[in-house]
């Protein structure tokens, strides 16, 4: 399915736009004035299973310290956040 989007958006959003086409195989139809000027789409290229290891042993990894600071700060905001009176997360 191609999702449309302006060429104004797509600039502005290229890298989630690019992420989406390499990860996900999403086509993005590119309008300028409401009529389509370009198609980006993906290689149609496979990733081996060698590749596909490859990069997930390359893949870029959070620095401990900086898990533990994430850690924290989750936790301090769990801490801090109040549910409003009368509010329900059903609905």
């Amino acid at each position: 399915m191609h999702q449309v989007i302006s060429v104004t958006e797509a600039s502005r959003n290229f890298s989630d736009v690019i992420n989406r086409v390499y990860y996900l195989g999403q086509t993005y139809l590119l309008t300028r004035g409401g009529v389509v000027v370009a198609q980006l789409t993906g290689s149609n290229k496979t990733l081996s299973f060698a590749e596909l290891l490859r990069r997930w042993e390359t893949r870029p990894r959070i620095d401990p310290d900086d898990a533990a600071n994430w850690e924290q700060d989750l936790a301090d905001m769990r801490a801090a956040f109040t549910m409003p009176e009368g509010a329900s997360w059903d609905s």
